[in-house]
């Protein structure tokens, strides 16, 4: 594989991980839910995920982009055709360093810049959970109100 083509895969693995159906998405933030709001019930859940926009395709390929520029540019290039081998453990292994990359200060100031530019006015200071929390609390309240 060209260097062209590992950056391609790594990209591809990325976006391939994301859950484009609407139900299955749905079904992804409930769980998330349900692991770290504790005693939410499954009504309240639903409602919740259902609220949370779907991003355009466009900013998790920026996002997928970055990482695989990023991972180019620090792991060698033997250690990148490892993660590119299309085997079960190393797609994990490019999911959890893609996690990692995304949780990196960095990445951080980029998603909140990007949510901004989509229209969810949110603080850079905040980590995501703050940043989601905030924004769920500004629609619930909206719809509350």
């Amino acid at each position: 594989m060209t260097e062209n083509d590992l950056r391609q895969f790594v990209v591809s693995s990325i976006l391939g991980r994301l859950a484009r159906d609407g139900e299955r998405r749905e079904e992804a933030l409930r769980d998330v839910l349900g692991l770290t709001v504790p005693n939410l019930d499954d009504a309240a859940a639903r409602g919740i995920a259902g609220m949370v926009p779907q991003l355009p395709e466009s900013v998790y390929a920026k996002w997928a982009g970055m990482f695989a520029d990023k991972l180019m540019e620090t792991v060698p290039p033997e250690q990148v055709r490892d993660l590119c081998r299309g085997t079960e453990e190393s797609d994990a292994t490019l999911a959890l360093v893609y996690v990692m990359f995304m949780e990196s200060e960095r990445m951080e100031k980029v998603v909140a810049r990007d949510l901004a530019d989509l229209g969810l006015k949110l603080s850079p200071e905040d980590d995501g959970t703050a940043l989601v929390g905030a924004w769920l609390k500004r629609r619930m309240t909206g719809a509350a109100g």
